[in-house]
């Protein structure tokens, strides 16, 4: 990323500078990919209207007291909007979009979830402590512990493991 930064011209201001990383690594590397493999997966044809070429062009020209004012960003966007969207819409909190993974973790991928991380797999693997497993599953089942992404991951590692170490067939060319 500081790479990408460095032959940025001195006059780009802090926010264009977040901005230009926001668009090269976490749109193109991670949103848009995300989205487009989700909505290919669905049958759906998602379209990106804010990222047309002419617009992002013209965007990147609106002076910064129009892009932001004080927490407020997207302001010339809400600003426009207000005739025609009802204020409480418009001005409301972000909310992402995401997998309900802590409802798969806790009930629809469960018993996958108890099959790939039994103690006696874990302790077969020998990678991971499974008394802390298993108490890191009681937590998240009983609700103490938001350990969704933790458990994801842990059952991913598992399910490679299993593809690829565990079946000698699946690694040779």
């Amino acid at each position: 990323m500081l790479d990408f930064l460095r032959p940025l011209a001195l006059s780009v201001g802090p926010l264009d500078r977040m901005l230009a990383l926001e668009q090269r690594f976490f749109l193109g590397d991670h949103n848009l990919p995300y989205t487009d493999k989700m909505s290919m997966a669905a049958g759906v044809e998602v379209r990106v209207p804010f990222l047309d070429l002419d617009l992002v062009e013209h965007v990147a020209r609106i002076p910064h007291d129009l892009k932001q004012r004080g927490r407020t960003g997207k302001w010339v966007l809400k600003k426009a909007m207000e005739p025609y969207l009802p204020r409480d819409i418009i001005y409301r909190a972000k909310a992402g979009f995401g997998a309900p993974l802590r409802r798969w973790m806790r009930h629809d991928l469960r018993p996958l979830l108890g099959d790939l991380l039994s103690p006696v797999r874990l302790k077969r693997r020998g990678l991971f402590d499974d008394a802390a497993v298993q108490r890191l599953l009681a937590r998240n089942d009983s609700g103490e512990t938001d350990a969704a992404y933790t458990l994801l991951s842990l059952m991913n590692i598992e399910l490679w493991c299993s593809a690829f170490l565990d079946d000698p067939t699946r690694c040779r060319p």
